[in-house]
């Protein structure tokens, strides 16, 4: 793990010189450049487009044997494809722990985002892989390197937020399960101290929705406060 390098640096052989990132350019390429169908073995990687940014993002990491493993996640398919040196290797549904000889790569996501992508090593070590120029989690990391007050902010507001909808809706749903059939039929239905109107569950619902992506892009987790994010596996 000693020998990683930067892979977003174009140091690797056949890189450009020209300040654009070898394989993540072309943000103005054909609307096909992004295909549903798995790609075929060996296929080129795609440019990545800041247009389907909220549908997919991109990682990657070097190797110690001097190569390049890139993950391209689509979010609305809920599959990784591995590329390695910008040539496709393998697409699977998520999760799913991509081979690479002696160590591997972990991928998960959430409803709003990443929860695991990291290269684990043969001594069972764990580094996640740097987004992709252009990548909402890029442009958040970027963010808290350039302005880390604003980064804390961001955080713990999303913090707040969950643990606020948590106290809030959580008694609202359990009165809504329990006064379903099958368990009214087996315990006294529970009556919820709390009793909001529609538009404020909405409001929850929009803000809860926006924390769980600001906690996705800084891939934080946790169990209870981000479970409403764990829509797909882990």
């Amino acid at each position: 793990m000693s020998d990683w390098r930067d892979p977003w640096d174009g140091g690797r052989e056949g890189s450009r010189n020209d300040g654009r990132i070898d394989g993540c350019d072309g943000f103005d390429g054909d609307a096909g450049a992004w295909s549903t169908p798995a790609p075929e073995p060996g296929a080129s990687l795609p440019p990545f487009r800041r247009s389907f940014s909220l549908q997919r993002t991109r990682f990657a990491v070097g190797l110690p044997d001097a190569s390049t493993a890139t993950v391209d996640v689509d979010h609305l398919s809920g599959r990784a494809s591995l590329y390695r040196d910008d040539r496709h290797v393998r697409t699977s549904d998520m999760p799913v722990r991509f081979p690479l000889g002696s160590e591997a790569i972990a991928v998960a996501a959430s409803r709003y985002g990443m929860r695991r992508i990291h290269l684990i090593g043969a001594d069972g070590s764990e580094r996640r892989l740097d987004p992709a120029p252009g990548t909402p989690e890029h442009w958040r990391a970027q963010l808290s390197r350039r302005h880390p007050g604003v980064g804390r902010t961001l955080a713990a507001c999303a913090v707040i937020v969950l643990t606020v909808d948590l106290i809030l809706v959580a008694p609202q749903l359990l009165e809504l399960v329990t006064h379903l059939r099958f368990w009214a039929d087996r315990c006294s239905p529970f009556v919820s101290p709390v009793d909001l109107p529609v538009w404020a569950n909405t409001a929850l619902a929009i803000n809860a929705g926006l924390a769980g992506i600001e906690r996705a892009l800084t891939f934080r987790h946790h169990r209870l406060l981000d479970a409403e994010t764990d829509g797909i596996g882990s």
